[in-house]
């Protein structure tokens, strides 16, 4: 996505520019953004377990996000809030 990818290189240069490192790892670049029924679907998926009470409309907002975390702690996964299609994957075989 351009706008993380933006978001995330003004961050990055601000700490270096503060004497910070580089990066740790490389940039995921095989992976993609959701799709606006994706994030739909991965929203439902998250109110049928009772984790997201927010409206249903692929806007991946605090509500979805917090909610994503919980349901990332319950699986032992890395708890990072982020919209994946490995995310949404585990929602869909849970």
């Amino acid at each position: 996505n351009n706008a993380n990818s933006y978001a995330l290189a003004i961050g990055h240069l601000a700490d270096r520019l503060q004497g910070f490192g580089t990066f740790r790892q490389e940039w995921p670049r095989n992976e993609r953004p959701l799709t606006e029924s994706e994030r739909r679907e991965l929203q439902q998926l998250l109110a049928r377990l009772g984790l997201y009470g927010g409206a249903i409309d692929a806007v991946v907002g605090t509500g979805t996000r917090t909610a994503i975390m919980t349901y990332q702690r319950q699986a032992g996964l890395t708890a990072d809030g982020y919209p994946s299609d490995l995310l949404l994957q585990s929602l869909r075989n849970r």
